[in-house]
């Protein structure tokens, strides 16, 4: 089984840029470490976040293609709209299937697993909702630990606030890893990207026009942290435009880069 290897402040009331304490969480992920090595073959359990413009997936790959060293991990996506953890039965999912490329199988018997992580990407309102929150903690948990006996690392993705409701993006990211750390799984702080790119960049549109999914530079921003999380390293200086046919401008895609490392070297408190 694969393992994790387990400032400037406030000025005249201002966060300054590029500080940790910019970053609008306020409980600490207490799994901070990179991955022990490079995974190989991932699954990411999730939503229409996830599969907007043609997949998180498909960014997750343009920039596995066009970085230095090339990555040639493979990515299932398996999404349903609107939909929670608690709709996803992850047991079946880290089974054998027939005809199943990932599963090499031997007297009925997986003979290795078939992913190496795992990431857990909740309905929007599960970290917001007091209803839904402790839906949220029991499946993180529950698929936590399914995903480990599979010989998997889970991870959870953090999502983002709707966009005419910024300021509920403390209270998601803290909801987030305050499940995560009692889980004992990593987060990838994508919802705190997104609000560190639109504190920057305010007029940068990051939101369809529902204000909940993702742009394709949302969707963009969401593969780079993707990215920079799994393989710690920096996709600032990756010639990469972009999916679905909607590549960004250079310009653009340069800012959300570098916000993407900014967020997780600061999140996780690595050296750039």
């Amino acid at each position: 089984m694969k393992t994790l290897f387990i400032a400037a402040g406030l000025a005249a009331g201002i966060l300054l840029s590029g500080s940790a304490a910019a970053l609008e969480n306020t409980v600490k992920p207490e799994v901070t470490a990179p991955l022990a090595s490079s995974p190989k073959v991932a699954l990411l359990v999730g939503n229409s976040y996830s599969f907007y413009n043609c997949g998180v997936h498909t960014y997750l790959r343009g920039f596995m293609k066009a970085g230095t060293p090339k990555e040639n991990m493979k990515t299932r996506l398996l999404t349903i709209s609107s939909g929670s953890l608690s709709f996803h039965d992850m047991a079946f999912y880290l089974s054998p299937h027939e005809q199943d490329p990932y599963a090499k199988v031997k007297d009925g018997r997986l003979e290795h697993p078939m992913f190496d992580v795992v990431l857990l990407q909740e309905n929007s309102a599960g970290a917001t909702s007091a209803k839904r929150a402790p839906y949220f903690e029991k499946y993180v948990k529950l698929d936590a630990e399914i995903i480990r006996k599979a010989g998997s690392v889970p991870m959870v993705v953090m999502t983002w606030p709707k966009k005419d409701k910024p300021h509920e993006i403390k209270k998601l990211a803290d909801t987030t890893i305050r499940i995560a750390n009692d889980a004992k799984t990593q987060v990838i702080p994508v919802g705190l990207a997104f609000m560190e790119a639109i504190r920057e960049k305010p007029e940068l549109e990051l939101y369809m026009p529902d204000k909940s999914h993702p742009s394709a530079a949302g969707s963009y921003l969401y593969g780079a942290v993707l990215y920079s999380t799994l393989f710690h390293r920096s996709p600032e200086n990756i010639n990469y435009a972009g999916e679905c046919e909607k590549p960004l401008p250079p310009e653009t895609s340069a800012f959300l880069r570098r916000i993407a490392w900014k967020t997780v070297t600061e999140f996780y408190g690595w050296k750039k």
